[in-house]
């Protein structure tokens, strides 16, 4: 029963992260229509989805009893290995260096949002 609700957490964030995806994919093709370069709206693409991995990080450590490092370093595997076979099997993109630093970058930003979930208060409303 246990095993089973922490796939189910799990598939939680996987479905904020596809929403995340989703937005950031509609963002970046309307900021596309306007002119901007396209070196900058690919910065902008790292960027948001970075945030994105950031903040589902925060949110899933902050719900956990595990170690914000350890969750945060799961959940950027876990996505960063969905993107790659999403590349590989869907666009057919070829692996090289540009795409393993880009997903450093992500993997990194999951585990600082993990350790900062873990460490940050919210404040509760009173009802």
């Amino acid at each position: 029963m246990i095993k089973l609700n922490k796939i189910l957490t799990y598939l939680k964030y996987f479905g904020l992260f596809f929403i995340f995806i989703i937005v950031i994919a509609v963002i970046t093709s309307l900021i596309n229509l306007t002119g901007i370069k396209s070196v900058t709206i690919s910065k902008l693409s790292v960027i948001l989805t970075a945030i994105s991995f950031f903040v589902i990080a925060v949110l899933a450590s902050h719900q956990t009893k595990e170690r914000g490092i350890t969750l945060g370093l799961k959940l950027g595997l876990s996505f960063v290995i969905l993107l790659t076979l999403i590349n590989l099997i869907v666009f057919r993109s070829p692996f090289n260096i540009d795409r393993l630093i880009y997903y450093i970058i992500l993997i990194a930003s999951s585990i600082l949002g993990g350790s900062f979930g873990k460490n940050i208060k919210f404040k509760k409303s009173k009802r």
